[in-house]
């Protein structure tokens, strides 16, 4: 299995459990904290246009504000706020990826 990069944010409790789990079945990761280095632009179009506003954090501030606007729209105010978008965030040398913690389906792809 090749080494796939991880993007999370430390204080986020998601992206802990995730970490743990990915510690507890081996899984060899490159940990990115998202708020210094976004996952590839197209990951995060691809997850937005796959996924529409569930690719946002709905805790966000600005979630209800932004939940109807357009992938244009919410691609400029991720890069202005990568908080916006929603983590964790797993991503093959091939450009597949994963968004949110599901032990299930990372199971499924990751072991």
């Amino acid at each position: 299995m090749p080494t796939v990069d991880f993007y999370c944010k430390k204080t986020c409790k998601s992206c802990q459990k995730a970490k743990a789990w990915l510690d507890e079945h081996g899984v060899a990761y490159n940990y990115v904290d998202y708020t210094k280095k976004l996952p590839p632009e197209h990951v995060v179009r691809e997850a937005l246009e796959q996924m529409g506003a569930a690719a946002l954090r709905k805790r966000h501030k600005r979630f209800k504000e932004l939940q109807d606007a357009d992938v244009e729209t919410w691609m400029r105010e991720i890069q202005a706020d990568p908080n916006l978008l929603g983590r964790p965030i797993l991503v093959w040398p091939d450009g597949r990826w994963l968004m949110g913690f599901k032990p299930e389906a990372w199971s499924e792809q990751l072991l």
